[in-house]
């Protein structure tokens, strides 16, 4: 009787064991494709909007590509929009747009960029520095590695486009704070003036080991009435 009783026992564990695995496999399916997936497409649609609201009529061809120096994009509340980030390198798909904050459930798990507060602002001197996902969530960062040194990032923003090119790469400790530093990255010599944009994100792609972080020097900017870089106007048509 009592073989019996165990018995029974260690089948409902059995199955109770099983349930529970497929119930972890469908939400790690939901998680990895489907929800994925569903963030990817409202972040595209959300900067497709983005674009939209910020259009003021057509542009005018310059006479120049020296518009000044790159004004200093005014502060805006946790989790309302920044701009959108493009990514040429990693193709239109990748483009995301960029909120204020890191906080999870504002920004990052909704495929946003994420500000971090404490950092510097587009146009101004020191570091602005963001945080994205590197899988799931909708992000459009899965392939940062695939970045190299000359590699072109746009931030498109209600005043223009602000152009950065990557200065270098590197992986760190999670626990490395100073790459959100105004002079982020370790051994660099600052430039008087300088901003860069830092984006930081988990490596490898599926784990937490690392921190893969990229550094971009802004060096030139276009007001919207200019219309966009040359090589990010087709980028903007397919994203």
């Amino acid at each position: 009787m009592f073989r019996n009783r165990l018995l029974k026992a260690i089948n409902v564990f059995g199955e109770l064991l099983i349930t529970a695995g497929v119930l972890v496999l469908l939400f790690l399916a939901w998680q990895l494709w489907v929800n994925n997936a569903f963030v990817a497409e409202k972040q595209l649609n959300k900067v497709a909007q983005n674009s939209q609201n910020w259009a003021s009529g057509s542009s005018t061809p310059a006479a120049t590509d020296d518009f000044g120096p790159p004004p200093v994009l005014a502060k805006v509340g946790k989790g309302e929009t920044i701009g959108n980030l493009y990514i040429p390198r990693l193709g239109a798909s990748s483009t995301r747009a960029v909120a204020e904050s890191v906080d999870p459930t504002r920004t990052l798990h909704r495929g946003y960029f994420g500000h971090y507060s404490s950092s510097q602002w587009p146009g101004q001197a020191g570091n602005f520095a963001l945080a994205v996902h590197r899988s799931g969530w909708g992000t459009g960062f899965a392939q940062a590695q695939l970045l190299r040194t000359g590699d072109r990032i746009y931030l498109e923003t209600s005043d223009g486009f602000y152009g950065y090119t990557v200065r270098n790469i590197e992986y760190v400790k999670p626990t490395s704070v100073n790459v959100l530093n105004a002079i982020p990255g370790a051994g660099v010599d600052p430039v008087a003036g300088q901003s860069i944009l830092t984006i930081t994100t988990c490596s490898p792609q599926d784990g937490n080991v690392e921190r893969l972080v990229t550094y971009a020097v802004l060096d030139s900017w276009r007001p919207r009435s200019a219309g966009p870089f040359a090589d990010l106007a087709p980028l903007m048509k397919k994203a």
